[in-house]
């Protein structure tokens, strides 16, 4: 699997890459995994290193930006990296499964004549619409492509892949890891995903001024490339403290068995999104018996049925997400009937076991068509 960032970098990509990578080394299907050697910020170091992670081989090759300004897919096409060597490397293994659309690795690895497969976490449309280049450069890259979505299997159709290189792959969790707790703390709110303006953590912290009642909101995640958005939210939970209605803390970054401890005692997950791929946030919180109140963008309407599994909110909306948020805390029965329908939907259709044998019949399918 070659990702361009892993450990200790966290994100839902690198989180299914890594849970997916042990689950085929369980199951007798050896995994390693490739990334760039990169920083917490996502900068690339121009020195490499092999290290085992959880048993697995984890190879972290060194890389230089081509361009030493702010990554613009506008100008690089989704190129945004010149690799060390590790083309020698991939030619050992049978098949190379690509996550993400960051395109150096599939770019620069062309040469090497093995089954290719882009899974697929998460796509502009629209950019990818206007931009020749980004969308040629997609389309021949790979054998098969994973959409992680129905939506996004649209689009990909639209973008001119071929419909018969697609498969369907949802995300997944380890349902083992993520199981509810029968207590649940009251009024406590909870965002889990990276500081960025695309999430919209901005409008849920302007919903708390609508709420009748005192709420404590907990914030979770690593900080994301812009820098700004990540201080005026810092702000602006100063500001929300200051007024002794509410209380919000940021806890920053964490791994997933002190995650899972926040999702067993919130009442509610929320995340107010304008765009996304297939969230593993909400298949954790669905897992843990939490409703989940959320935006229909991407595949998230897939999961988080309209007032069966949570409530649907449109973005940048902040007046309907506190009415949404008071709505679920004024109604205990309502929340709970959510929260058994959710776990049941997840442990049915997005377990780690269900979706990883889906995986290895999409290898053998594309290792007898190669």
């Amino acid at each position: 699997m070659v990702t361009p960032c892993y450990h200790p970098v966290k994100g839902g990509t690198e989180t299914t890459v890594r849970n997916l990578a042990i689950t085929l080394n369980n199951n007798k299907t050896q995994t390693d995994i490739m990334a760039f050697n990169v920083n917490q910020d996502r900068k690339p170091k121009w020195q490499g290193k092999t290290e085992k992670i959880d048993g697995i081989t984890v190879y972290k090759i060194p890389a230089l930006d081509w361009i030493p300004i702010k990554h613009s897919n506008r100008i690089t096409s989704g190129v945004n990296f010149i690799p060390g060597r590790f083309i020698n490397i991939l030619k050992n293994y049978d098949i190379i499964h690509f996550h993400e659309l960051e395109l150096s690795f599939p770019f620069f690895s062309f040469p090497v004549k093995r089954p290719r497969l882009i899974h697929l976490h998460g796509i502009d449309y629209n950019f990818l619409k206007k931009h020749h280049t980004s969308r040629f450069l997609l389309k021949h890259l790979a054998n098969l492509y994973i959409s992680i979505s129905k939506q996004m299997q649209k689009n990909l159709v639209t973008l001119g892949i071929p419909e018969n290189k697609i498969v369907y792959l949802p995300n997944s969790i380890d349902t083992n890891l993520f199981t509810p707790q029968k207590q649940k703390e009251d009024n406590l709110l909870l965002f889990v995903g990276r500081i960025s303006p695309g999430k919209g953590l901005h409008i849920l912290i302007k919903s708390l001024q609508y709420l009748k009642e005192s709420v404590r909101l907990a914030i979770i995640g690593p900080p994301d490339w812009s820098v700004n958005y990540y201080q005026s939210i810092l702000r602006m939970i100063e500001k929300e403290n200051r007024k002794g209605k509410h209380s919000i803390q940021y806890l920053g970054s964490m791994e997933q068995t002190e995650l899972v401890e926040w999702y067993q005692k919130a009442s509610l997950f929320i995340l107010p999104s304008f765009a996304e791929g297939f969230p593993v946030t909400i298949l954790e919180a669905l897992s843990c018996e939490t409703p989940v109140i959320a935006t229909p963008v991407g595949g998230i309407p897939e999961t988080v049925e309209n007032h069966e599994t949570g409530i649907l909110v449109q973005p940048n909306d902040h007046a309907r997400l506190a009415e949404a948020i008071q709505y679920l805390l004024g109604n205990k029965d309502v929340r709970f009937k959510m929260a058994r329908e959710g776990r049941k939907r997840v442990m049915n259709e997005y377990s780690l076991g269900i979706v990883s044998k889906k995986l290895c019949a999409i290898y053998k399918q594309l290792k007898e068509s190669f």
